[in-house]
C-alpha cells in the first residue's frame, strides 16, 4: 500500500531510526510521534509518502529514500495565521497532487487536514488535540483561528480517528461520520524498565516535559509544589524541559522573581533523543498539564519504568493511567495536591515500586508502536473497501 502521510514530522528522529545521514534533511515542524509511526509503515512493508513543512527551506523541496518519500513544503516562522496557513496548505495540496497515494492520513485537524481533504474527501483524519478546549484555555486569535480551521475540517471529513476516549467523546458531538480510537504508541525497544527509586548517592530528580510553561501546561503549579517538597526532601532536583522551560526564558525569570528556582534546572529545548536520556535518569515524572488528548510523555515515562503523577481531570491522562491504576492521579490545580503526591512517591518505596511496575506493565500492553501501526492499516483498508464499493455502486 502507498501510504500519504500528511503531518509534522520530526526529521532528525526519522533519519535517525533510518539510519540516515542525521543532515540528510532539514528540520521540520515536527513531532517524534509521526516518525516512529512512519517508522513502523515502512518496517511492515508499505511505501510511505511523507508530506511535511518546514521554516528551513524557500522552495518546496523532495527527497526519495526507496520506499520512503519526503515532500516538504514551506512554514512560515510568523503571521502564517493570517491568512489560515494558505502558503502552507498550497505548498501541502501541490505535493500531493504531484504523488498520489492510495490512501491519505493528515495529523492533526489543522493545515494539514484541510490541505488532505481538498484532494480526496475520503482521507483518514487523525484528531489529536481538542481544538475548544485549547480556545478555552489560551484565547487568543492565533487559537481562535487554528480552532475555526479545526470546525471546517470536522463539517468536511467522513473518516476520522482519535487517540483516546476522551477526544471521542467530544468529537463525537461535532460530526455523525466514523470515529476510531487508536491511541499513540512507541516502538517496542523503548520498553526498558530502567528507573530507579534513587541514585547512588541518595539523590532522586523529577523531570517534566512539556511545550508550554504557562497556562495549559501549568508548570507554575509544579514549582510551588516542588518549593514545598524541596524543604524536606534535600537531595531532590526538578528538571524542567521543553519550550517555556529555557534558562533565562519567560519562566525561569517567573520562578527567580518568586524565589521558585532553588534546585530547578531549566533546560529548555532539547532533541528527542536527550529528553528520553534525562527522563531514564529520572525518579518520577510530574505532568501538570490541564488538558491533553492523550500526552506522549507519559507512555515514555511508563515505558522506563518512571512512575508517573498527572492530573484527574486533564482530559485523556487518567485513560492513560489506567484510571490511576498505572500512574498517581492529583488536582493539577492545586499545588499541595501536587506536592503530596510527590511526597509519597519519593519518600515511600513499596509506593514508587507499585507504580514503576503497573506503569511499565499497562503500557506495554497498550502503546506498542506495531499494534498501532497496524490498526491504522486496518483503518485505511477499511477506508478503501468503502471507496471501492461506492465507485462500484455509481458505475
Amino acid at each position: 500500500m502507498k501510504i500519504g502521510f500528511v503531518g509534522p514530522i520530526d526529521t532528525a528522529l526519522l533519519a535517525e531510526t533510518l539510519d540516515l545521514d542525521k543532515d540528510v534533511l532539514p528540520a521540520a515542524y515536527g513531532i517524534p510521534m509521526n516518525s516512529m509511526l512512519v517508522a513502523a509503515f515502512l518496517a511492515a512493508g508499505h511505501e510511505v509518502v511523507v508530506f511535511g513543512l518546514s521554516s528551513q527551506i524557500s522552495e518546496p523541496a523532495a527527497w526519495d529514500f526507496g520506499a520512503l518519500k519526503i515532500r516538504l513544503g514551506r512554514y512560515r516562522q510568523s503571521h502564517r495565521a493570517r491568512d489560515f496557513f494558505k502558503l502552507e496548505r498550497a505548498d501541502l495540496r501541490s505535493a500531493l497532487e504531484n504523488e498520489p497515494c492510495d490512501i491519505l492520513n493528515a495529523h492533526w485537524t489543522y493545515e494539514f487536514a484541510l490541505a488532505a481533504l481538498s484532494i480526496d474527501k475520503d482521507a483518514l483524519i487523525s484528531v489529536r488535540d481538542w481544538a475548544p478546549a485549547i480556545l478555552w484555555q489560551m484565547p487568543d486569535a492565533y487559537r481562535l483561528i487554528r480552532f475555526s480551521m479545526a470546525a471546517a475540517v470536522y463539517l468536511k471529513g467522513k473518516h476520522f480517528s482519535v487517540n483516546s476516549p476522551y477526544v471521542k467523546q467530544m468529537i463525537e458531538h461535532w460530526t455523525f461520520n466514523s470515529v476510531d480510537l487508536i491511541p499513540n504508541g512507541i516502538p517496542s525497544e523503548s520498553f526498558n524498565p530502567v528507573a530507579q527509586w534513587k541514585g547512588r548517592d541518595e539523590s532522586r530528580t523529577v523531570v517534566a516535559i512539556n511545550r508550554g510553561f504557562f497556562k495549559r501546561k501549568n508548570l507554575p503549579s509544579l514549582l510551588q509544589a516542588f518549593n514545598q517538597v524541596r524543604i524536606t526532601q534535600p537531595n531532590v532536583r526538578l528538571q524542567l524541559i521543553g519550550s517555556g522551560s529555557e534558562k533565562g526564558g519567560e519562566g525561569h525569570r517567573w520562578a527567580i522573581e518568586r524565589q521558585l528556582d532553588e534546585r530547578v534546572d531549566f533546560l529548555g529545548d532539547m532533541d528527542y533523543s536527550e529528553a528520553q536520556a534525562h527522563l531514564s535518569e529520572a525518579s518520577l515524572l510530574v505532568h501538570p498539564s490541564h488538558e491533553e488528548s492523550f500526552g506522549m510523555v507519559l507512555i515514555e515515562a511508563m515505558a522506563k519504568g518512571v512512575p508517573v503523577i498527572g492530573g484527574v481531570r486533564s482530559g485523556a491522562v487518567p485513560w492513560v493511567l489506567d484510571e490511576g491504576r498505572a500512574g498517581l492521579l492529583v488536582d493539577v490545580g492545586d499545588a499541595d495536591s501536587i506536592a503530596v503526591g510527590m511526597t509519597s512517591l519519593l519518600t515511600e518505596e513499596s509506593a514508587w515500586q507499585r507504580f514503576s511496575n503497573a506503569g511499565h506493565a499497562y503500557a506495554k500492553e497498550n502503546f506498542q508502536m506495531s499494534a498501532v501501526a497496524s490498526r491504522y492499516l486496518d483503518g485505511y483498508e477499511e477506508i478503501r473497501s468503502q471507496k471501492s464499493m461506492s465507485q462500484r455502486f455509481v458505475n
